[in-house]
């Protein structure tokens, strides 16, 4: 009786062995990759992780507890580099904000470009991507965010507006201590109520442009450091009339506000207000200028990095106006 106890024991364990042999390994083991790891503050973007995928995927951020880490990814054609951290936080393919300290998306085979994004807290994160084939295991690769060439366009914004006379509108620019500028530069342009056609100028050197519209509406443009005339009494010497406004601010103070000042001093209309951050490289571009131009001349004339100081030799106050829109600290 035992002895044929011990030979049916036998034999199922060794069915199961042999089960477990015959088993092959699943095509769908997930290969999990490295993680990345990195530390970061609230309004800071990680660099650009691209990532190539040979079946589909998942890519997951993990943060610290109480931040909140976003993770940004755009599917990437062709040959070409990834584009910038910035950019495609603008211009996503697909986003997973990390509200419960994890950030997860699904990503079809293909290459990605990844960011992460602290939007809220500040702490450590973890990035990681698993693919459901196993080989080739994915690898992300960090792509170094690309840096304009000498004097190239950084950052560049456009804010529209309605004013009447009397009006103005005040928007605030703050050059980060970490993520200085190499100039600054602001291009007003206004149509009055009744519209007309525009004039587009530009001048060989800086390529400053300006636009010019019929009508009755003259638009000024101001710009103060560190000072918001919204709270304030502020001078400045450097200002522009309109219709054509013009003021650019070369090697601008890190970790100043530059508050810029829209004032419809007659007539009323549509504003529109260009900005142009640069990053310039080289010998060109250590002398702080700063250039305010005050008619269609004036904006045609051409300034440099290297050129001399051609804001007004006197300070003007900010004009006293009823200030309807106001963006920025």
């Amino acid at each position: 009786m035992m002895k044929n106890f011990w030979k049916i024991g036998i034999t199922c364990l060794m069915l199961i062995v042999c089960a477990l042999v015959a088993i092959p390994a699943s095509a769908e083991d997930v290969s999990v990759l490295s993680e990345q790891q990195a530390s970061m503050w609230q309004g800071k973007t990680s660099q650009v992780y691209e990532v190539t995928l040979n079946c589909p995927g998942t890519a997951t951020v993990t943060s610290s507890y109480g931040a909140q880490f976003d993770l940004y990814a755009k599917k990437k054609w062709g040959y070409g580099s990834c584009p910038t951290a910035n950019s495609i936080l603008y211009n996503y393919d697909r986003v997973a904000r990390g509200y419960s300290g994890t950030a997860s998306m699904t990503l079809e085979a293909g290459t990605w470009c990844l960011v992460v994004n602290c939007a809220a807290g500040s702490g450590s994160y973890s990035l990681r991507v698993t693919s459901n084939c196993p080989y080739p295991t994915p690898y992300p690769t960090p792509y170094p965010t690309p840096y304009p060439t000498p004097c190239g366009v950084y950052k560049s914004d456009t804010r529209t507006g309605d004013l009447i006379q009397g009006q103005a509108a005040v928007y605030g620019y703050y050059v980060m201590p970490d993520d200085p500028r190499s100039k600054m530069e602001w291009r007003l342009s206004s149509s009055s109520s009744g519209g007309s056609t525009p004039i587009i100028v530009a001048s060989a050197g800086q390529s400053v442009e300006a636009s010019s519209y019929g009508g009755s509406s003259s638009f000024d443009l101001y710009v103060f450091k560190d000072c918001n005339p919204k709270n304030s009494y502020c001078n400045t010497r450097y200002y522009s009339y309109g219709p054509n406004a013009y003021v650019s601010v070369n090697n601008p103070s890190s970790g100043s506000y530059y508050y810029v000042m829209i004032y419809a001093r007659s007539g009323s209309g549509t504003y529109n207000l260009n900005y142009s951050g640069y990053k310039c490289f080289g010998s060109g571009g250590s002398t702080p200028i700063i250039v305010a131009s005050a008619g269609m001349d004036a904006a045609m004339s051409t300034a440099s990095v290297s050129s001399e100081d051609t804001a007004a030799g006197s300070e003007v106050s900010a004009p006293t106006a009823e200030i309807v829109i106001s963006e920025g600290s």
